[in-house]
């Protein structure tokens, strides 16, 4: 016998001694770190077709990764639902600001009601390209699928004028597990964190966290999540800590810029 048949005895001889559901939670690992792996073919096809869309899906992982641990949930697991999440934009990625490489947007020529399906159908595309995925998790489609609730595309709303809030609503499901509700939370706060650096905004970590959730809570979106506030708490610290570390490095990178800029003068 060779050295690999030997392995591939010992491998089957240890997975012989596992239960039904040692095996099937390992293979279920094995799979998420598969879809973690930037060599995936659809992670790849992912970050060719949107770029921009994936780096935001990218500092979500790193943010979903801080709150898992904070509440012991599966780490890897959370990472995926981050990192795919918003591949339904692959299908317009143009539409979207994070992808346009120039200042002209082309929602600034199109009815507010039209740019409103665009945005919120990546919800279902998202879904769509999952489903065809021979890998990825059904469980982990639902909670992808729940990220934007059904919150209001309010700059669209607010650019028609419009009294009636339902019809700029995303038409998904809010969210129904604290995984889903992280997903959700989280994103708001990556995009709205990115959207004020790019502004030169400045506002306390901890308070854009509390307006972002206490919206959240406010708009009925966490109603159907189950969950108790002491977890409520660590998500906050979790994601404090994350939002500390992301605004120390953007005013360490500007004053690093100020003094290379002075000592030149």
């Amino acid at each position: 016998m060779d050295i690999m048949q030997q392995m591939d005895t010992q491998k089957q001889d240890r997975k012989n001694g596992m239960s039904t559901e040692e095996i099937s939670n390992q293979e279920e690992k094995n799979i998420l770190k598969q879809l973690l792996d930037p060599a995936y073919p659809l992670a790849q096809r992912f970050k060719e077709v949107c770029p921009g869309t994936y780096k935001h899906c990218q500092s979500l992982v790193t943010m979903v990764e801080g709150v898992s641990l904070a509440l012991d949930l599966d780490v890897d697991y959370m990472k995926v639902a981050a990192l795919y999440h918003d591949i339904g934009k692959m299908f317009n990625p143009t539409c979207f600001t994070e992808n346009q490489l120039d200042d002209e947007n082309l929602h600034d020529k199109l009815d507010p009601k039209m740019s409103y399906q665009i945005i919120t159908r990546h919800v279902s595309d998202t879904a769509l390209i999952l489903l065809n995925d021979p890998l990825f998790p059904r469980d982990l489609i639902e909670i992808v699928t729940q990220h934007h609730g059904t919150t209001i595309t309010k700059y669209f709303f607010d650019k028609a004028g419009s009294k009636n809030e339902d019809s700029f609503r995303y038409k998904g499901s809010k969210p129904k597990t604290v995984e889903a509700m992280i997903l959700m939370i989280c994103d708001h706060i990556e995009a709205r964190t990115r959207s004020d650096i790019q502004a030169g905004k400045k506002i306390a970590p901890s308070d854009l966290i509390e307006n972002i959730i206490n919206y959240q809570l406010s708009d009925g979106q966490l109603d159907d999540v189950v969950m108790r506030l002491g977890d409520l708490q660590k998500i906050k610290i979790a994601l404090s800590r994350e939002l500390e570390g992301i605004y120390q490095k953007r005013v360490d990178y500007s004053k690093a810029k100020e003094e290379q800029i002075t000592n030149r003068a």
